[in-house]
């Protein structure tokens, strides 16, 4: 099937010609914020019948499939299915998938079904841009047919290594957003929540991932790097520090970009220190001595690769997690530790 003849790219048509994310309409706008108050309580549902620690897997988009990174977020994946943590993302391509192409091979108890299946998804590396797709009446422009064509080889590749997979997969959630809607979906979640509004979305992400979450190369999840800074930086107790844990093996999140006439001859985003600053300023109070923020934030703020570092790091944050998630789940906002942000 033609990757625009789908539902969902429907819906995105129909999201686009009425305004995007600026409703044409009231009545526009009340169906849309009708859908996704239905879906929140969905994911609502879904989560407390789930019942495991939820780990956030961000990153970028763009991402190649036959890239390192791409195959090291993967194999981190599978092996944190493996520990019975429920893994979500944005539900797009790159990182996002990379994460439920690991899960959906968790059960396998070696590394070739996930080898394989990278290998066959390789063969379509990137996603075509399908930005500005659309002419005055809603139907796709000529010059955009070779970018739709590559996205329905895009997909095709991974419904063929999906096929490979258990037949019954390995549970996962993806969150993406209708404002993202030209990127096509990746097919390898059990569970998908998706929403119009993309400020919503980005908070059932954020404030679900309780138990940690992981940040892969990329400067598309900026937004939630400090999305999740915030949250930190207003916590109460040091015990709720949720971990923060940047991953790659290039050193993408502690190297200076270099940069050239045109844009970035290495690329790298250099947060380590600033964001180790910003929660030791927030965090460090009379109750708090500086000496006692450091030593959490060793513990939560990770830049590393090392599987069993971070399982171990997830894993020591994972009751307080369960604790505050299930408060929410039960519609009890005044226990939930990190519910209240300090504005003073």
């Amino acid at each position: 099937m033609g990757y625009t003849l789908s539902q969902d790219f429907a819906i995105y048509r129909e999201f686009v010609a009425n305004g995007g994310p600026l409703p044409a309409s009231l009545a526009v706008r009340a169906a849309q914020a009708e859908h996704d108050a239905a879906i929140a309580d969905a994911l609502r549902i879904f989560l407390k019948t789930v019942q495991r620690p939820l780990v956030g897997i961000m990153g970028g988009h763009s991402l190649p499939r036959n890239h390192a990174a791409y195959k090291a977020i993967a194999y981190l994946a599978r092996d944190l299915a493996r520990e019975q943590f429920l893994l979500v993302t944005g539900g797009g391509p790159g990182v996002m998938e990379a994460t439920h192409l690991g899960v959906a091979f968790s059960s396998s108890k070696d590394t070739g079904p996930l080898d394989e299946a990278i290998g066959v998804v390789s063969a379509v590396p990137t996603a075509p841009s399908l930005d500005e797709l659309f002419e005055n009446d809603w139907t796709i422009k000529k010059d955009k047919l070779d970018a739709i064509a590559q996205a329905r080889e895009w997909l095709k590749v991974a419904l063929e290594a999906r096929a490979k997979a258990p037949a019954i997969l390995p549970v996962s959630l993806a969150i993406p957003t209708w404002l993202y809607g030209a990127d096509p979906t990746m097919p390898f979640a059990t569970h998908y929540a998706k929403y119009f509004q993309n400020s919503l979305r980005e908070e059932a992400l954020i404030n679900n991932s309780r138990a940690g979450i992981i940040y892969g190369r990329g400067g598309g999840t900026m937004r939630e790097i400090f999305q999740d800074v915030e949250r930190n930086y207003y916590v109460k107790k040091l015990d709720e520090l949720t971990p923060m844990i940047f991953f790659d093996g290039d050193d993408f999140w502690r190297t200076d970009a270099e940069m050239g006439p045109t844009g970035a001859n290495k690329p790298g985003i250099l947060v380590e220190p600033m964001i180790r600053h910003i929660l030791t300023y927030g965090l460090t109070s009379p109750a708090k001595p500086k000496d006692a923020v450091d030593a959490s934030l060793i513990q939560k703020l990770l830049f590393t690769t090392d599987h069993a570092a971070i399982i171990a790091a997830l894993r020591e944050h994972a009751e307080k997690a369960q604790n505050n998630l299930s408060y929410a789940l039960a519609a009890e906002p005044l226990k939930i530790s990190t519910l209240h942000m300090n504005r003073g």
